[in-house]
């Protein structure tokens, strides 16, 4: 049998699967954003006004989409992206109609008026408590390309182009060409140690290298921006990261070899001042950098340069990695995932400290006269659970 903390490849891995799904929208979470945009889709196919007699779909886009979602740090809101899907023609209406005909649908609402604001493409509901739904109305561009839609902008006049169930698509079909990712492989030893524990979590082992990275990365993104200006969108970087994306079969090496490519593809070329662009793969009429000045160039550059230094420190072990560990995901999210990893398996290894470490978080520990940790003889220890940092 293998055993995992005598083998620290392995245990990377599987401590940063874990670092992953502790980021991860909790149940409740998940539960109150699904109800919330089915909600406002049932409104919408009632509305007598506009909507009704329209095929119309109410769907998630974004990270909730493609299984990327990351947890916000202190507090703050997490952005769930649905679109108001119109499967008619849009030029059978004007950008006006189309944005007007949804605020006009939510407004008969006294709650969704209450808690709506109108943006350049969205309308925005800001739910009390932890999230706020940007819903996203767009038409079919033709009757061939019924994935793509085109989006009103408020008070331009104009259309623009999208593709989120194509985008979705094309990210998923990347993160499956993998092969047998790493944990998949060992899973089946893994979980032998699963006997008089608590289980393993579902999805644990069952996401793909790419779609954990992308969470990973996104997670050091809100630690890095938090007091920084110019911060780097999540659909760069997923894009990059799915551009870039070379059918790696661990989490860590997805990282490093995306991390590695976007620095060789541009940052030198950021360093000598070109601007390059980050088009949507499967609408190359939407730019994800069209906005992007100067500074969010700088931005990325340092970002991108600084990510990939303190992912080289989590090479050989945790004696030399830790502290950017704590940095790169918050010093409570990696000691509350590597303490669980040492109650999971402790029981089957050999390595005496991790025995030990695994008793003590377990509450299960004793320590007797001659100072020997073990499961029934002396003094008993206190549980220990400190997580530090609230993130």
């Amino acid at each position: 049998m293998i055993d995992i903390f005598e083998n620290y490849v392995l245990q990377r891995e599987e401590l940063l699967a874990r670092i992953a799904q502790e980021l991860q929208l909790d149940k409740t979470r998940q539960e109150r954003m699904e109800s919330a945009y089915n909600s406002v889709a049932e409104l919408l196919k009632k509305d007598e006004d506009f909507f009704d007699g329209l095929n119309i779909e109410v769907y998630a886009q974004g990270s909730k989409r493609i299984g990327t979602t990351v947890r916000p740090i202190n507090d703050e809101d997490f952005d769930l992206d649905v679109v108001l899907h119109i499967y008619d023609l849009y030029y059978n209406y004007t950008p006006e109609q189309i944005y007007n005909a949804l605020v006009r649908a939510l407004e008969k609402n006294g709650y969704y008026k209450s808690i709506m604001e109108k943006k350049r493409r969205c309308v925005r509901l800001n739910y009390k408590g932890d999230f706020h739904m940007d819903i996203l109305p767009g038409c079919m561009p033709n009757h061939f390309e019924k994935e793509m839609i085109k989006i009103p902008e408020k008070g331009t006049g104009n259309w623009s182009s999208g593709n989120p169930k194509g985008f979705s698509g094309w990210f998923l079909n990347v993160a499956s060409k993998v092969g047998e990712p790493m944990l998949k492989k060992y899973e089946r030893y893994l979980l032998k140690s699963q006997i008089e524990t608590e289980e393993l979590p579902k999805e644990l082992y069952l996401k793909t290298p790419l779609q954990r990275a992308v969470q990973l990365i996104k997670r050091y993104r809100d630690i890095y921006f938090q007091n920084r200006d110019f911060r780097v969108s999540s659909i760069v970087l997923t894009t990059l990261s799915a551009k870039f994306y070379q059918e790696e079969n661990s989490i860590f090496e997805t990282i490093e070899n995306i991390i590695s490519r976007i620095g060789s593809n541009y940052i030198e070329a950021v360093n000598k001042g070109y601007r390059f662009k980050v088009l949507n793969p499967i609408n190359s009429e939407e730019d994800f950098t069209d906005s992007w000045t100067y500074k969010n160039y700088e931005s990325f550059y340092y970002f991108i340069s600084d990510f990939y230094k303190k992912w080289q420190n989590l090479k050989d072990s945790f004696e030399t990695g830790k502290q950017d560990y704590i940095e790169l995901f918050g010093e409570g999210i990696y000691k509350k995932s590597l303490n669980e990893q040492f109650k999971m398996y402790s029981k089957s290894t050999l390595n005496p400290i991790a025995k030990s470490s695994g008793l003590i978080i377990g509450g299960n520990a004793y320590t007797n006269s001659k100072g020997d940790i073990n499961l029934s003889t002396g003094i008993k220890n206190e549980n220990h659970h400190n997580f530090g940092e609230k993130y």
